[in-house]
């Protein structure tokens, strides 16, 4: 942090020197008008919960790459960065890479995926040349929103095409091969008619995992890690490394071997392959993606519009969004021309609206990267034809076993170890026999152990070189990522890692506004249906579905709210009150309430704000309907009679019951200033009492629900039962609700100073934290300090820069896939922008992380280290 912070110093009073005749104003309008608040227009001043609202310009002079990311330089939020191009927000703690608590939307259309919850990163949002404005509401608003907005709403408004007519291209190239090329067209037809069409293509070499450290075997809480029986970072054994995959693991009861273990049983792992070598070769050939895997994303936005008179209009809307990248939550997903279409119809005016719009999502070509590593470590050696062989992991423990028998015991005389083969791995033929050289007895456990390792390297397939192909890793990987269910690889049953998911959902809205003297009334409902298609391949729809008498062809779900408001000026309109609630009603679950409270008072240059709101969430269809089985461990939806089994460690009976929405109390204080016609200042502490809490819980058990029967460490009953056997104890996690309260606090102070006409410094502090809890993994993921740092400013005409530092606190972060600790770490971006009018062109030249910080906001995910890139605007206005 020291030497990233000297360096923004030293660039900081570099800038400060510059003077210029133009004029920079970059202290907010407190009159400046906002919809999201209290969901019709009033002023940023008077808004009764914390707004930040940031405009094209801002967006446009800033240093980006992804626009989501790049929202994180603002007071309180925190970015989840699962790979270059996904990301999530989130306000107020429990950041993940599913945003499951942030409400997002585009032109009031939320671009969550109906099938997996997530919104990754602005895919399906409004693209960024078409971006007006975008406002951040910090805190509870299911008052108005409903389910989700339960720490707060993030709206992206777009461009009016009857306002902002004309061309807009822009171009930019820079590291990791980035190419980004956007298209804004508007053009008014006959005075009532309007087009406008947005275009988007972006692609940059990926950002793989490569950490090697040993997943977690127990949380910081206390509870089953994603691998409660895992060995120790370094062991001579092996160990369950985070981004390596098929690196499974055995453990050996066997006397004849545990006695050369001081008699006591050791689990052994197979080295496994590395993030980039399981990826397949097409990854990167899809629609130009290029590489050996292109995150990219290619979109296409057309809409008309009409103007019945001038206060009401008629629009209709398609968006269109094709991508690849890295997704992470339970596992690491490969997605690949992952797809999503959405249609919108609005018909609107200053007082109503009434909105329809569908989305629709494709799993593509998406695959989950562990089950393709796990098939090619428990397929057979070789087609059955060519004799009867062992699987690639039972050769290597096999293999393994015997070489620490005999470092440990007599030795080995060298020459062919029996039953231990060695696989071709360029045609899948014959296995040769397995040599050893001559092996010293007598030696110590941790020596054998290691000796067994280093001889036992060449047992499974070897990766296909980077520009090779033709090996068999390189076929059954493109067979397995491809697949779809049970597969036969050289006669083995393997399950292929593909999804098939073609969800939509169908949603309805409509809102009234009533407006008096010094009265503002607001009415409105809604109404959403799920449509939830997968196979069995990761919702229970299909065969490989939870136990049902019948196969279901497609998951149908809903939910739908009413909502009202009262807003009551009082005392010349220096004080505003306002009581807002909202009714929503569940095809699962039990109606839910969610009353909020508000008081503003502004008097000139000052603003005092209070409210207290109740909120909640419905769980996400994944946590409703989720069904994806990794062998060791079985992810099952809650939504039927709950479940009853064993606690992970088998020792004691363990209850879940039914799923139901979480709820939030949440009460905020905030004040909001211009100290002086320089100096604008924004305060805010809120405290949230969570009850219900939706977390993880992991535990011994049957995936119906049913107490298993028998001896959990006898292995008798229910735990003998063979895999294929569904109504087997297993070791199981699902979503389920805490039953002790959960309470979050935090406070934001955010300071914007205009220095002189040239440059403006700006500045944030974040405060978060969480009570102790155990028992829960509750994933609040959020450092509980964090700062900005940032100037902006002319160095001479049409010549301008922005230059921002970022800095979060160590932290734990935790998802499915693992849990650890994310180190403190500052990042410093800056942007320099030189318009040339006679073009009217803007050229940019900008970077992040310009130091090269190991940037880590998913545990478990790829740094995102330093991109740079240069860049230029094109803006034809009619």
């Amino acid at each position: 942090m020291k030497k990233t912070f000297t360096i923004f110093t030293s660039i900081l009073v570099t800038l400060l020197s510059f003077r210029a005749s133009a004029q920079l104003d970059s202290v907010q309008n407190l009159n400046e008008v906002v919809v999201s608040a209290s969901r019709i227009e009033e002023s940023i001043f008077k808004a009764p919960v914390s707004v930040t609202k940031v405009s094209a310009l801002q967006l446009q002079n800033s240093p980006s790459v992804e626009l989501i990311s790049s929202l994180a330089r603002y007071k309180g939020i925190d970015v989840s960065q699962s790979s270059l191009f996904v990301t999530s927000l989130s306000t107020r703690g429990f950041n993940s890479g599913k945003a499951e608590r942030l409400l997002q939307l585009a032109d009031n259309v939320e671009f969550m995926s109906p099938t997996s919850s997530l919104y990754g990163g602005n895919w399906m949002g409004t693209p960024e040349l078409d971006i007006d404005n975008i406002e951040i509401i910090y805190g509870a608003n299911s008052a108005l929103y409903g389910s989700g907005a339960l720490n707060g709403v993030i709206l992206m408004n777009s461009k009016d095409p009857f306002k902002h007519q004309g061309v807009t291209v822009s171009v930019r190239g820079g590291s990791r091969l980035l190419f980004d090329t956007q298209l804004r067209y508007a053009q008014v037809f006959a005075k009532r008619f309007a087009f406008k069409l947005n275009a988007n293509f972006i692609s940059a070499d990926e950002f793989l995992g490569e950490s090697d450290a040993a997943i977690k075997a127990i949380t910081e809480g206390g509870l089953a890690g994603s691998d409660a029986t895992n060995n120790a970072y370094g062991s001579p054994f092996g160990w369950n490394k985070l981004n390596y995959f098929g690196d499974i693991g055995s453990t050996i009861t066997n006397p004849d071997f545990t006695k050369y273990n001081d008699g006591k049983p050791y689990r052994i792992y197979m080295p496994g392959f590395k993030e980039s070598e399981i990826l397949t070769v097409n990854d990167g050939k899809r629609f130009g993606f290029g590489g050996d895997f292109k995150a990219g994303n290619l979109r296409l936005n057309p809409s008309l519009h009409f103007k019945i008179n001038e206060r009401t209009r008629a629009s209709y809307e398609y968006r269109k969004s094709i991508g690849n990248g890295i997704f992470q939550s339970t596992s690491r997903f490969a997605w690949r021309e992952m797809q999503y279409d959405l249609h919108k119809f609005e018909i609107k005016n200053d007082r109503w609206f009434v909105r329809a719009y569908s989305m629709f999502d494709y799993g593509g070509k998406a695959y989950e990267i562990s089950g393709v590593a796990n098939a090619l470590q428990n397929m057979r050696m070789t087609d059955p034809a060519n004799g009867n062989f062992p699987t690639i992991a039972a050769n290597y423990f096999n293999a393994w076993n015997q070489i620490f028998a005999a470092a440990r015991g007599n030795g080995f005389g060298g020459g062919s170890l029996a039953g231990v083969y060695v696989p071709d791995a360029v045609n899948g033929g014959v296995p040769k026999a397995f040599s050893l050289p001559t092996i010293q007895g007598g030696q110590s456990i941790e020596n054998a152990a290691k000796l067994a390792f280093n001889l036992t390297q060449g047992l499974q397939l070897t990766p296909t070189p980077a520009g090779a192909s033709g090996s068999v890793f390189e076929a059954v990987t493109q067979k397995v990522a491809n697949g779809v269910g049970d597969l036969k690889v050289n006669g083995t049953t393997v399950k292929g890692a593909a999804f098939t998911n073609t969800a939509r959902n169908i949603d309805f809205s409509a809102q009234r506004e009533f407006r008096f003297k010094t009265t503002n009334v607001v009415v409105g409902g809604a109404y959403r249906k799920y449509i939830l298609k997968s196979a069995g391949t990761l919702l229970s729809d299909g065969i490989y579905s939870p136990l049902n008498t019948e196969q279901r062809d497609e998951i149908i779900n809903w939910e739908s709210g009413i909502y009202g408001q009262i807003q009551q000026k009082l005392f010349d309109e220096k004080l505003t009150l306002a009581a807002a609630t909202r009714l929503d009603a569940f095809k699962n679950f039990d109606t839910k309430l969610s009353p909020r409270i508000s008081a503003v008072y502004a008097s000139g240059r000052h603003n005092f704000r209070a409210n207290y709101s109740t909120a909640f969430r419905a769980p996400a269809q994944l946590d409703q309907y989720i069904y994806l089985d990794y062998g060791s461990i079985l992810l099952i939806g809650n939504t039927e009679n709950g479940f009853k089994g064993l606690n992970s460690a088998g020792t004691a009976a363990y209850e879940v019951k039914k799923l139901a929405p979480e709820k939030m109390n949440s009460w905020e204080v905030g004040y909001k200033a211009l100290l002086t016609k320089d100096l604008q200042i924004d305060l805010s502490y809120y405290r949230s009492l969570y009850n219900g809490f939706i977390g993880i819980v992991r535990f011994q058990g049957r995936e119906d629900g049913q107490m298993p029967e028998g001896d959990f460490v006898k292995k008798t009953g229910d735990w003998a039962k063979p895999v294929g056997d569904r109504t087997r104890g297993r070791f199981i996690q699902t979503w389920a609700n805490f039953d002790k309260p959960v309470t979050t606090q935090g406070a934001f102070v955010s300071l914007d100073y205009r220095l002189n006409k040239n440059v403006s410094l700006y500045g944030n502090y974040t405060w978060s934290k969480i009570s102790d809890i155990k028992g829960l993994i509750a994933g609040f993921n959020t450092p509980k300090h964090k700062f900005n740092l940032g100037v902006n400013g002319l160095i001479k005409k049409d010549l301008t820069y922005s230059v921002n530092y970022r800095w979060t606190d160590t932290y734990t972060y935790f998802m499915p896939f693992d849990e650890g600790e994310i180190k403190a770490f500052g990042t410093l971006d800056a942007q320099v922008n030189y318009h040339v009018k006679t073009l009217k062109t803007t050229f940019k030249l900008g970077g992040t992380n310009l130091t090269n910080t190991n940037a880590i906001t998913v545990y478990g995910s790829a740094p995102i280290t330093r991109m740079v890139y240069v860049g230029a605007v094109l803006d034809l206005k009619y």
